[in-house]
């Protein structure tokens, strides 16, 4: 049987929103030469209000990086053994958003004392290719805190 395909993952937790203002929690950036696969994705929050109003989640490809935020070291899943190392970097919390367009976003409503863990359907997965840049970002009406996280491959 041959050896799995290295597996990746990053999270980041008590991520601070802001009411109203868009903010990129996490975000992979492919290198020029490799694309990658995220495979599994989540978000959860830690709001108290069940009438607060959703949160929006875009998950998606954007063309440009955020500008501003914190290097996440991705942690290997089922490929440590060997060593091996991503081709992909992450960051999350961004300070301040990139200018890039998105090619690709897909939208969901996350009530804020709740919480989202999204699985790609196997041979359906999105791929993202080189030199580009996957992105989960938020957009609360009220400020709470966020958790997130991603594994790809």
């Amino acid at each position: 049987m041959p050896a799995p395909s290295p597996m990746f993952g990053v999270s980041a937790d008590q991520v601070a929103l802001t009411a109203a203002a868009a903010k990129t929690v996490l975000e992979l950036a492919t290198p020029s030469t490799a694309g990658l696969t995220p495979v599994m994705w989540w978000v959860e929050f830690d709001g108290v209000s069940a009438s607060a109003l959703p949160v929006k989640v875009e998950v998606g490809i954007f063309s440009a990086a955020v500008t501003t935020a914190t290097t996440a070291t991705p942690f290997s899943l089922n490929g440590g053994e060997r060593g091996v190392a991503s081709s992909g970097a992450a960051k999350t919390n961004a300070t301040a958003e990139g200018a890039g367009t998105a090619t690709y976003v897909e939208t969901h409503r996350v009530s804020p004392t709740s919480g989202i863990l999204v699985q790609e359907p196997l041979g359906n997965e999105l791929v993202v290719g080189p030199s580009s840049f996957w992105r989960i970002r938020l957009t609360a009406a009220a400020n709470v805190n966020a958790t997130v996280g991603v594994r790809w491959f």
